[in-house]
């Protein structure tokens, strides 16, 4: 079975129900309900079991109780998606509060820390299997002005995942990561919707120049990014441990 956080929509989402479609049972974590719950019934329509939890990774006690509900309902985790991020507002780093940089990090970092280290001391290093993909982001390989938390946060998710991918090869765990630039997600609109005001363009003209400045000349759909998760959690991916994937960049 599969637990994906940040399940509730964008990447996340998208990775949950692609799972799903190749037959895994899902639990769906994040903080909004009435996303999770829409996302379990379109599972839940194909045939697996999927089980929406409210869940603020950024919690440890919110965490260890997300496992303790997985493993008593499913028995193990098989997979292990940390798609769950805070992307912080736009703002300079001499206006930056202390307390939006720690929210940002508490979620995106230290939330896919929790997770990870909760999954593999419970379930998948005591049966010796397993596959955990992470998601980091463009912003943790070269930095967005505006938007150094999550920059930090999310290249911290990048060596991170390296780090823990080597700790645990030799015991059965994979951990890999995903590294997204352009993605067609209602957060990236929202962000570039705030650009265009700020510099006084506009949302359409905003994305084609970020289309541009890419390989593909394009964004890719969340559902891009889900079809490299499902790549890597699966046995087809035995051999690969410790890879940061780009999907969507230059």
């Amino acid at each position: 079975m599969a637990l994906v956080t940040g399940a509730g929509s964008g990447i996340g989402r998208a990775t949950a129900i692609a799972l799903a479609a190749e037959g895994a049972d899902v639990v769906l974590a994040g903080r909004r309900a009435e996303y999770l719950e829409d996302a379990a019934e379109e599972i839940r329509a194909g045939g697996p079991r999927a089980i929406p939890v409210v869940t603020d990774v950024s919690r440890e006690d919110e965490v260890r109780a997300l496992i303790a509900q997985t493993l008593d309902e499913c028995g193990r985790i098989d997979i292990l998606v940390n798609a769950a991020s805070s992307p912080g507002d736009e703002v300079s780093l001499a206006s930056l509060e202390t307390a939006a940089w720690q929210e940002t990090l508490d979620t995106t970092l230290t939330g896919t820390m929790l997770l990870t280290r909760e999954c593999l001391t419970r379930s998948m290093l005591p049966r010796r299997a397993g596959s955990i993909v992470n998601i980091s982001s463009s912003a943790g390989l070269r930095g967005i002005a505006g938007k150094s938390s999550l920059s930090a946060a999310k290249a911290g998710v990048l060596q991170f995942s390296g780090a823990v991918a080597r700790e645990v090869g030799g015991q059965g765990v994979r951990v890999n990561c995903i590294v997204p630039g352009a993605v067609e997600t209602g957060r990236v609109r929202e962000y570039y919707e705030r650009l265009a005001t700020a510099r006084g363009s506009t949302y359409e003209r905003i994305r084609e120049e970020v289309s541009r400045g890419t390989a593909l000349r394009r964004h890719v759909e969340p559902g891009e990014v889900a079809q490299v998760a499902v790549f890597l959690a699966s046995d087809q991916a035995s051999g690969i441990t410790g890879e940061a994937i780009r999907v969507g960049e230059a």
